[in-house]
């Protein structure tokens, strides 16, 4: 491989880190707010869990994260497939 290549794979993999690092959070509010759905309610663990509007809100903003996170490792993922398959 050569310097400009593997550059850009460190690139590549720098941002598929720091997707991953951004996705976290939306995992641990996507989690919680199944949770909250179905054991949560009412239950000591997290109070703010027995408002359904919190939880659901929890589900929508995890969600979205967790989609963005999918969508952008989809994109870096075809990039660097991309880049192994070229012979430069």
């Amino acid at each position: 491989m050569t310097d400009n290549k593997l550059q850009k794979m460190k690139q590549i993999e720098r941002k598929m880190l720091l997707v991953g690092i951004i996705d976290f959070p939306g995992s641990l509010l996507f989690g919680l707010g199944l949770y909250g759905i179905f054991v949560g309610f009412g239950n000591d663990f997290l109070p703010m869990l027995a408002d359904q509007t919190i939880v659901y809100s929890m589900l929508a903003v995890g969600g979205a994260i967790m989609a963005w996170g999918a969508v952008n490792m989809f994109k870096l993922g075809m990039e660097k497939k991309r880049l192994l398959a070229t012979d430069i």
